[in-house]
C-alpha cells in the first residue's frame, strides 16, 4: 500500500447544530486534536441571528467566525455572487476567494495563492464533492472532499486510508452538508491553512459552491 510522504496532513471538519440552531464546524487533525471551530453568522446582526434561531436560515451567506484553539480569530464573510472575504480578528485582510466553475484565492495584492478545481475523474458522487487544490504555480497541494452523506466519511483514497481515523460513519445529520476532509501532501503554512479552513467554512456554513458540479 502506498504511504503518504513525510509531513502529509489530514484535517477533518464535522458539521452540527449549536443550541442556537447556528451551524458549527469543528476541525481536527486527529483523534482528540481539536484545531479550530467555525460558527455560522457569529458576526451577523440581530435580525439574521433571529432567523437562524427560529430555523429560517439553515446555513447561507453571512459573517462566519473561525476560532483556533489558541484564541486566534479569522472572519469568513460569505457572499452571494461576490467574492468571499477572509480577514483576521483585527480586520487585516488574509485573502478573498473568487468563485465560479473553479475558484481562486487571491492575496491582498491580488496575486493568486490557491485554486480549487474539480477532480477530473469524479467531481460529484452521491456521497462527496471532490476538489483538487493547487498552488499558484499549478503544483498539486492535495484534495478537499465535501461530504454530502454519511457514507462519504468512510470513502478514502488508497493513498490516504491509513490516515483516516474517523471510519465510524454515523447517521445523516439535519445539516445541508456533513463536513469536509482536507488531505494535503505537506503541512500547510499558516496563511494557506487559514485560507483552506475558511474555504471549508464558506462551503459548509455559507453553502457557497466552489466548482460547477456543486451548483
Amino acid at each position: 500500500m502506498p504511504v503518504p510522504q513525510d509531513g502529509a496532513a489530514l484535517i477533518e471538519g464535522r458539521v452540527a447544530h449549536k443550541s442556537s440552531n447556528a451551524l458549527r464546524i469543528v476541525f481536527a487533525g486527529g483523534p482528540g486534536e481539536s484545531l479550530a471551530t467555525g460558527i455560522q453568522g457569529a458576526g451577523d446582526g440581530l435580525a439574521a441571528k433571529t432567523a437562524v434561531l427560529f430555523g429560517f436560515k439553515n446555513g447561507g451567506t453571512g459573517k462566519h467566525r473561525l476560532t483556533y484553539g489558541n484564541g486566534d480569530i479569522v472572519w469568513v464573510e460569505s457572499k452571494s455572487r461576490q467574492p468571499t472575504e477572509i480577514t483576521r480578528g483585527d480586520g487585516s485582510p488574509v485573502a478573498k476567494i473568487e468563485r465560479g466553475e473553479t475558484s481562486t484565492a487571491l492575496g491582498p495584492d491580488g496575486a493568486t495563492l490557491l485554486s480549487f478545481v474539480p477532480d477530473p475523474a469524479d467531481a460529484r458522487t452521491p456521497d462527496l464533492f471532490r476538489i483538487l487544490l493547487r498552488t499558484a504555480n499549478e503544483q498539486e497541494l492535495g484534495r478537499l472532499d465535501v461530504v454530502r452523506r454519511a457514507a462519504g466519511w468512510s470513502i478514502a483514497d488508497e493513498l490516504w486510508n491509513t490516515y483516516i481515523w474517523w471510519d465510524h460513519a454515523g447517521e445523516p445529520l439535519p445539516v445541508p452538508l456533513l463536513g469536509t476532509r482536507l488531505m494535503l501532501h505537506t503541512e500547510p503554512d499558516p496563511i494557506v491553512r487559514d485560507i483552506l479552513l475558511a474555504a471549508c467554512v464558506d462551503i459548509t456554513l455559507g453553502l457557497r459552491p466552489y466548482i460547477s458540479a456543486m451548483n
